[in-house]
């Protein structure tokens, strides 16, 4: 079933690798795409779509009834019980994967994050068994531990009046990295709604252990402290979930650390890339196009019209064909442009 989806995703990656070159994009045009909802446009577009088909595929594919049922009850019913929030039934589909331009900041942004670092960490895992032997890694674990490791942002909500993801104000506040040594400068907040909602249910240490493994390194950053002394690690982070849920706190055994966790960890490490790299770049020329279309490039219009463009090319895409023009903003620009005039052959058919 899986190298079906696959198949599928490459067809619908391949159908949309020629950009028409119009650079004609009409008031007209524009409102039409101002008009549609960030629902619309992550349902529309064809590589989103298949991103997402393809999620769903893997979580379904899970043998493990107890991992399987973790990851499908959360998602089915995305529901804090910590926290007494219930999010929207479809907004896996729609969810970014962060709060501002950058990491897959689009409708559907957090479906292909969840897809793209599962099979990242299947290639890890790949690699692993044709280098090492190692022939015993838990695939269900990997799929669930990562499908679940951002669940909390099915709550990132988009605020089509600004432009931005509004976040509820329940969310616990960010902590960590800001006077110290620490990393991972914007912790608690969403890692502190997964990993306690995962004590509050009785998931396994190593489905928790695994989710927590992609923001906090088991090796490095266990028991990271800033230069106040206070916790900023993985441990740490583990104490502050054990209270928001109410139960006893678990502390990583150093001895007895999953190499499940390690891919994890390695997987969600392409953020740098995506965030600073893809993400910014991408969103930086769509506004510049913006601007040229007469519109403030930091207006919600803007905005929007970033939303959709990466719902039907992605930021690594577009990254790359900058790449290969050597560099040349003209590039990336003018496929922007095409799609913003002529977007059916990005779109589901």
């Amino acid at each position: 079933m899986l190298r079906n989806m696959l198949a599928t995703f490459a067809i619908a990656f391949a159908s949309s690798a020629g950009p028409v070159l119009s650079q004609d994009v009409s008031q007209e045009r524009i409102n039409q795409i101002l008009a549609m909802s960030p629902t619309e446009m992550a349902r529309t577009g064809a590589w989103t779509t298949a991103a997402y088909n393809r999620l769903i595929g893997y979580m379904n594919a899970i043998k493990d009834p107890e991992l399987r049922g973790f990851v499908l009850d959360m998602y089915d019913n995305p529901t804090s019980t910590v926290f007494n929030a219930t999010a929207a039934p479809d907004a896996l589909r729609t969810a970014p994967a962060t709060g501002g331009p950058g990491h897959h900041h689009y409708p559907g942004g957090l479906a292909v994050h969840l897809v793209e670092v599962i099979e990242i960490a299947m290639g890890w895992s790949d690699t692993f068994e044709e280098i090492h032997g190692i022939q015993t890694t838990d695939r269900d674990l990997i799929i669930a531990e990562l499908a679940l490791h951002d669940w909390s942002k099915v709550w990132y909500n988009w605020d089509e009046t600004t432009g931005k993801v509004a976040k509820p104000e329940w969310f616990p506040a960010s902590w960590g990295g800001k006077n110290g040594i620490a990393k991972w400068g914007w912790m608690g907040e969403h890692g502190a709604v997964v990993y306690s909602e995962l004590l509050k249910r009785g998931a396994p240490e190593r489905l928790l252990f695994g989710a927590a493994s992609a923001h906090f390194d088991p090796q490095w950053d266990v028991d990271i402290t800033n230069a106040e002394g206070k916790g900023e690690g993985f441990n740490p982070a583990m104490k502050e979930a054990a209270e928001y849920a109410g139960t006893d706190a678990p502390v990583l055994n150093p001895d007895q650390r999953r190499v499940e966790w390690f891919l994890a960890s390695y997987s969600d490490g392409d953020w740098s890339f995506s965030h600073y790299v893809a993400g910014k770049s991408a969103h930086k020329w769509i506004r510049m196009v913006a601007e040229e279309l007469g519109l403030d490039p930091e207006s919600p219009e803007a905005a929007k019209l970033a939303w959709f463009v990466l719902t039907r090319v992605s930021d690594f895409k577009l990254y790359k064909i900058y790449q290969d023009s050597g560099f040349d903003i003209a590039a990336p620009k003018q496929v922007i442009r095409a799609v913003l005039a002529d977007s059916s052959d990005y779109e589901v058919k």
